[in-house]
């Protein structure tokens, strides 16, 4: 059966982005994990409502929000109209993956949705397409729900042996799982200068 990922969209706070303190907490998490103040050229993978892609816009050369939901693009859209250094598609990221490299890839609650023939094939997506310090972010909510295909620490697991990125950072607690992988080993403070 397939997911209709429109629904939620169409109540006024979808999942309660806007209002509820799991969100808000996990956004500053996804921000602060990032481990670069610049982050070039990203591709966000799932944007929904765009909340994230406000956040990666003001640290961004380019950033690529794409999801499956039209009307998750429409609100995305709104929310960022006038950003000139964002591009808002409605693609469905298994079926077409953009021809281009990256700097950052965010892939937020979209993993578990997925079964694990189709996160093989997105980390092999991603280690084509990433520059050489790529850095990833996967973040999943940890909890059960009628929709999981994949839970989030498998697919995790799976992405990280799949693209063969190295683990840089990570966060967890009993509701949300973060992990940072990067194409290169060098630390934060060894591309600063300050080792």
């Amino acid at each position: 059966m397939a997911i209709d990922f429109d629904a939620p969209h169409e109540e006024p706070d979808p999942w309660g982005y806007a209002t509820h303190w799991y969100e808000k907490r996990r956004r500053a998490l996804i921000a602060a994990l990032l481990p670069h103040e610049k982050l070039g050229r990203v591709l966000e993978i799932g944007c929904s409502t765009g909340m994230i892609t406000q956040l990666l816009a003001a640290r961004a050369t380019h950033v690529l929000a794409v999801d499956v939901s039209a009307k998750a693009i429409e609100l995305a859209r709104h929310r960022l109209q006038g950003r000139e250094n964002v591009e808002i598609v409605h693609a469905d990221i298994t079926q077409h993956w953009p021809a281009q490299s990256f700097d950052h890839i965010l892939l937020c609650d979209v993993a578990y949705y997925l079964n694990e023939a189709q996160i093989s094939q997105l980390a092999r997506n991603i280690r084509i397409q990433a520059s050489a310090e790529c850095v990833l972010l996967l973040a999943h909510w940890r909890h059960a729900f009628a929709q999981v295909i994949t839970p989030a620490e498998t697919a995790h697991v799976l992405i990280s042996e799949v693209t063969g990125f190295h683990g840089q950072a990570g966060y967890q607690d009993d509701d949300l799982l973060i992990d940072v992988l990067s194409a290169s080993r060098t630390s934060v403070a060894r591309k600063e200068g300050l080792l």
